[in-house]
């Protein structure tokens, strides 16, 4: 280790010491360093005498008795973790709304849900009834076939039926949609409030 090795370390040692201090030991050893190398001394030989940078500073910081600043906490130690009364607490707490949640969803769903079934039972008669409008006319080809003649007003009603089954299907496609993503939203919501329950719980 040469002279400028040995100021870098015992330097980095001294960090704790307040700057004056500090400059003022290291201008000492700068000195001890030039006389020794007018009285003939080389580096390495100062070096070997002086012993350990580390354990220098070490002395050097005991006889001033400098410590090292305490850690500073942004909060206290104590908040970090909350009291086994506040965790018990919070999960009774956690545990009656989530029961309270999940027992509202049932009655809840209880109305919601026959509801969508009549719903959804509507639609389909709807489309049954449009079906049969549709297929009227073929009806009334079987009829021609086996009977070999039709009245007019068969035919004059065949037609309103086929009219009427092309208005009920458009109603019954807009119905369908219209229960295809309200029964999808309701799902998706009744799912998402259960997770959050199971989310707030953890």
């Amino acid at each position: 280790m040469n002279k400028s090795e040995f100021l870098s370390h015992l330097y980095s040692h001294l960090s704790v010491l307040p700057p004056e201090e500090r400059d003022e030991l290291m201008e000492d050893y700068e000195n001890h360093f030039a006389f020794a190398e007018q009285n003939g001394k080389s580096e390495s030989d100062v070096v070997r005498e002086l012993g350990d940078p580390a354990e220098l500073a070490k002395e050097a910081i005991g006889e001033r008795n400098v410590h090292p600043p305490d850690p500073v906490y942004w909060m206290n130690p104590e908040h970090f973790s909350a009291p086994a009364t506040e965790l018990t607490d919070s999960r009774s707490q956690n545990g009656f709304t989530k029961a309270m949640i999940y027992t509202g969803l049932f009655f809840l769903n209880l109305i919601v849900i026959p509801l969508l079934l009549s719903c959804w039972a509507s639609a389909v008669s709807i489309a049954v009834g449009a079906f049969a409008g549709l297929i009227s006319p073929l009806a009334l080809g079987l009829e021609f076939i086996m009977k070999g003649s039709i009245q007019p007003i068969q035919g004059f009603a065949s037609i309103i039926l086929v009219g009427i089954g092309i208005l009920l299907m458009i109603l019954a496609r807009y119905i369908f949609n219209l229960l295809v993503r309200g029964s999808m939203s309701y799902w998706k919501w009744n799912h998402q409030l259960a997770k959050g329950v199971q989310v707030n719980e953890q």
